[in-house]
């Protein structure tokens, strides 16, 4: 298992895309997987950062990789932020987005799409989106 931790600022997602490059080399995950589960890692912990967080720098998240077989890899964010219910969201329409003209809105479709499970679960104080991918 390999862990990471930095402060709530976007400014450290660089550090996190770097930290999953290389702990999914480690794994020997293929390059076009790779690349496709670090968006979605960063994309989630952005989200934790920005709006679980308020990037606050005095707090933490915090990111694991590990496998539980040669087939998949697992991948925690775990934070102390405002909770979030995934189980409620909806994501929205292509379409109403372009229309609405919104800037962001699609991130967590993306993450599903691209990730073949995601669960938020909450561990004590700490809100954990643990993302699971099939190599």
């Amino acid at each position: 298992m390999f862990t990471k931790k930095v402060n709530c600022e976007t400014t450290n997602l660089h550090t996190i895309r770097e930290f999953i490059l290389s702990s999914l080399d480690e794994y020997s995950v293929p390059h076009a997987q790779r690349d496709m589960i670090v968006v979605a890692v960063d994309e989630v912990c952005a989200n934790r950062m920005i709006h679980s967080n308020s990037c606050d720098p005095s707090k933490e998240i915090q990111v694991s990789v590990f496998n539980t077989s040669e087939n998949e890899v697992i991948i925690e964010i775990k934070d102390g932020g405002d909770a979030f219910d995934i189980k409620t969201y909806h994501s929205p329409e292509i379409t109403d987005v372009i229309k609405q003209h919104r800037k962001g809105g699609m991130g967590l479709r993306l993450v599903k799409n691209i990730m073949d499970a995601v669960h938020v679960v909450q561990d004590g104080n700490f809100q954990v989106c643990r993302l699971v991918k099939q190599l």
